[in-house]
């Protein structure tokens, strides 16, 4: 075939071969991700799993080509892998479901590729993928595009920088006082119609804003007051629309654009450096009820005040008859017309009170489904690089070997990168991992084996002991579930030790953060955190567990005026990208500080269950691997 002769050509025949035996898993099968399939069967890869959670969206038809019309409402994993069945020579597995399901996808399950390509449109997974390839030290490629931007990045895990070693930009959110009070952006207007409004009239049993838990962004208790007045006020518009009583549609737009407007306006301090805003007209209101027409409206242009008005006087009749149908909640999607004309109309009523810019409903569109703009050609653009980077990356290049992890390059569009005007892409060297990463730095991994028995018969307590003795911490050490920050054990709080592992709903795919919390008395070097992954041992374990082989090193924090990193962020490396839930039990201010060492003993049946033939088995009795001593500038 000249597509393998052509590969022969490149890469050379005895390269060809192990090309047909890797096994890649491709993250997403959306913009890039049908991309990515294409390349990697024209590469030859022998097998190729795609995970994806998706179904097909009409929105997705512009820009992932695999999908056709009839494909909406399937899955897009199986829907791809279809679609190119008849240029396809290898082994292709599709997969539906969430990548961070560790029931469906355990560690062990990702053992099995050589390489992984990240197609994906979100951090969480971005960030979980990333950590799986960490604790398997398998190559990762992950990419990603916005309009005209677009970027690869190899990651070798251990050696380059991984996804984690630079800050990412998190999706900003408001105070409750500015969405609810004091907007003064389009932006405010559309999360208080989408997130508060919207949920509030058409969900049964709404829980999507706990007023008891909010940050309220003010400490005045007049407007505080008036938030939580408002959320019950919207009860009576409720029951309006819940009752399809399209008589009373008036009393909804008078409540939501005259009243509250005025009763926001008694709140004086709230307008002493602002500018007010001006209720509704009623004259609009009552044209609007008289002239619904229900014309045909451009999405792309910006409709006057009176447009907006009478677009949504139809959106909430339309919805009331749904309401009628259905009998279920309706949910907020951008492309369901009914629901994208109320939050667009609703915002834009809004944005209009209080002296706001409107937008078309094209560009609330946007914002509202949280859309990133695509284009076709620049995934495919990026997908191409990612896939001839992997041959790079799996060193299957004779003319250009791969001699050091940071040989390798990532790219960028220009425009992206800021690195060059006078080239689309710029290529620069990897970099090696930043030592303040909490993800490749900071930590380091391994894999817990145990069985079925192991998890019901080993308490935290033992376990902490083992852990412990196998890797020569000190007393003073922290348990933490990493996924959902749940502090199991410090030395301050003991309370879950006698507790067997399954009690604490430890079990496949668990994954323990194991810290030193006392140090080597100086506060300056702490021995590196491990983390663990429990994993069912797929037969039987002499003692129901063993533990990996890490090498013991330390970390030393060094304090500076430059270091923005906090000496208990040195001591804790945790994903930041989760909120710390932790809570701290502080001790009794009048135990004397001699006594703070002092262990609480366990019942005395449990000190006496770490056997020495565990011991034996973890080889706890080695003595520890010279330090690997890191300094933190």
């Amino acid at each position: 075939m000249a597509r393998e002769s052509n590969l022969i050509k490149i890469v050379g025949k005895s390269n060809y071969e192990k090309l047909r035996s890797f096994k890649c898993l491709i993250v997403g099968a959306g913009g890039i991700g049908c991309e990515l399939l294409k390349d990697c069967i024209l590469m030859e890869f022998g097998e190729i799993h795609i995970v994806d959670l998706d179904t097909i969206d009409l929105s997705n038809l512009n820009r992932q080509f695999l999908f056709r019309q009839r494909d909406i409402k399937r899955p897009k994993s199986t829907v791809a892998v279809n679609a190119v069945q008849y240029f396809n020579n290898s082994k292709l597995v599709p997969y539906q479901g969430n990548v961070m399901d560790n029931a469906q996808f355990p560690l062990n399950w990702f053992k099995q590729f050589d390489i992984i390509f990240n197609g994906l449109d979100n951090l969480a997974a971005r960030r979980y993928v990333n950590k799986m390839s960490q604790f398997l030290s398998t190559p990762l490629i992950e990419s990603g595009t916005s309009g005209f931007d677009g970027y690869i990045q190899p990651i070798i895990p251990g050696k380059t920088e991984c996804f984690d070693c630079t800050k990412k930009e998190t999706q900003k959110t408001f105070p409750v006082c500015t969405i609810r009070s004091t907007p003064s952006q389009s932006i405010h207007c559309i999360a208080w119609a989408k997130n508060f409004l919207f949920g509030q009239l058409f969900t049964f049993d709404n829980d999507s804003e706990n007023d008891n838990g909010n940050d309220w962004g003010t400490d005045d208790q007049a407007e505080i007051e008036r938030i939580k007045q408002e959320t019950g006020e919207l009860s009576a518009l409720k029951n309006i629309i819940t009752a399809q009583d399209e008589s009373r549609i008036e009393q909804i737009l008078k409540k939501l654009f005259v009243d509250d407007i005025e009763k926001l306006l008694q709140i004086e301090n709230l307008w002493k450096t602002r500018t007010k805003p001006v209720p509704l007209s009623i004259l609009i209101i009552e044209k609007a009820l008289h002239n619904n027409s229900g014309a045909h409206l451009n999405e792309n242009s910006l409709w006057t005040i009176e447009e907006q008005v009478n677009k949504f006087i139809q959106s909430i009749k339309s919805l009331m008859l749904r309401l009628k149908k259905e009998k279920i909640d309706i949910e907020f999607h951008k492309d369901d017309k009914d629901t994208l004309e109320f939050v667009a109309t609703a915002a834009n009523i809004r944005s209009f009170i209080f002296n706001i810019p409107m937008k078309t409903l094209f560009d609330i569109k946007q914002i509202a489904g949280n859309i990133i703009p695509a284009i076709a050609t620049t995934n495919a653009i990026i997908a191409g690089l990612s896939t001839l980077t992997s041959l790079r990356v799996l060193n299957l290049l004779c003319y250009a070997a791969t001699k050091s992890a940071t040989d390798l390059n990532m790219a960028f569009t220009a425009k992206a990168s800021n690195l060059s005007q006078d080239r689309y892409i710029s290529n620069p060297k990897l970099a090696p991992s930043n030592p303040y990463c909490p993800v490749s730095s900071r930590v380091n991994r391994g894999i817990i084996q145990i069985t079925e028995m192991g998890l019901s018969t080993i308490s935290l307590y033992q376990l902490t002991n083992l852990l412990r003795e196998k890797y020569i911490f000190p007393e003073e050490v922290s348990i933490l579930d990493t996924s959902d920050n749940r502090l199991l054990y410090d030395f301050d709080f003991d309370d879950l030790e006698g507790k067997k592992l399954t009690d604490l709903s430890l079990g496949e795919g668990s994954v323990l953060l194991f810290s030193d919390e006392e140090g080597d008395g100086t506060d300056l070097k702490f021995k590196k955190p491990i983390e663990f992954y429990f994993e069912i041992a797929s037969g039987p374990l002499e003692n129901e567990i063993l533990l990996p082989q890490i090498e013991s090193s330390y970390i030393t924090a060094r304090r500076s005026l430059h270091d923005e990193t906090s000496e208990q962020d040195l001591r804790e490396p945790q994903d930041k990208s989760k909120e710390d839930q932790t809570i701290i039990l502080d001790e009794d201010e009048e135990t004397a500080p001699e006594n703070k060492r002092l262990k609480r003993p366990l019942p005395e049946e449990s000190a006496d269950e770490v056997t020495e033939e565990i011991r034996k088995k973890n080889k706890i009795s080695e003595p520890p691997a010279e330090d690997n001593v890191i300094e933190l500038d």
